[in-house]
């Protein structure tokens, strides 16, 4: 049911068929949507369009010194481990202008940049990847010295979570208590379920803004059975890992 109210507390459903929706939403609110597709054998983060550029029935193997891409029997948007890619450069870019000048008859004149902050919505962060979001915060917001670009890219950032389903050889969130659940810095955070001839996601509010986006979406509540689901799933990942 659309524009369902919920609380931070509070989980909904949202069905695999509406998370374009979902996309569309950030398109027409000015976000630029990012998250993961398959590129050059392997699974990377750009821009994002359609539910379609996600990598729809792919996993990853991981082992130490091997990484590679392989067809699941599933349709699965988001059953693989952490890829080699990282957010970073959407929030730190490697090259940023800083100002302009121009030559003139008044001599040389300095222009600031006035370049517009981009509004970034990053779909499929792992809760690995959030602590290294947050040790990045540490890194360039705390302290005498703030990185003013990348604060006004982070504090306009929607963060899209998604529990992992499925832990590669080299993971280890666990030992760390870094996943394989996000318990924070998400506006919304997903569980994708298969199961019984279903394909849903279990959705979890983080923010307020979360929950205004969510509210855009068709969803309805989750049910006792369905979170319980979500957990089994998570609680599955965390006993994958031997690290």
């Amino acid at each position: 049911m659309k524009g369902l109210s919920l609380q931070s507390t509070e989980a909904a459903v949202l069905e695999r068929d509406h998370l374009q929706l979902l996309f569309d939403v950030l398109g027409k609110k000015g976000y630029r949507v990012v998250g993961p597709t398959v590129r050059d054998h392997a699974i990377v983060y750009d821009d994002l369009t359609s539910v379609t550029n996600l990598p729809v029935g792919w996993t990853d193997e991981q082992e130490s010194a091997l990484y590679r891409l392989k067809r699941r029997d599933d349709g699965a948007l988001f059953g693989y481990a952490v890829g080699p890619d990282s957010w970073k450069k959407f929030l730190h870019p490697p090259v940023v202008r800083l100002w302009r000048g121009k030559t003139g008859g008044n001599g040389f004149q300095i222009m600031e940049e006035d370049e517009e902050v981009p509004k970034f919505a990053f779909i499929g962060v792992r809760p690995c990847e959030i602590q290294a979001i947050a040790i990045q915060d540490k890194v360039f917001l705390n302290g005498e010295y703030r990185d003013p670009f990348y604060e006004a890219r982070r504090q306009a950032l929607f963060v899209v979570a998604v529990n992992c389903g499925h832990a590669g050889g080299t993971c280890f969130c666990v030992s760390m208590n870094s996943g394989p659940k996000a318990t924070f810095g998400f506006d919304l955070a997903l569980t994708e379920v298969l199961e019984a001839g279903r394909h849903y996601f279990l959705v979890e509010v983080g923010t307020e803004l979360g929950a205004d986006i969510l509210g855009e979406v068709p969803h309805k509540a989750a049910s006792e059975e369905e979170r319980a689901t979500a957990e089994r799933i998570v609680t599955r990942t965390a006993g994958q890992m031997g690290r």
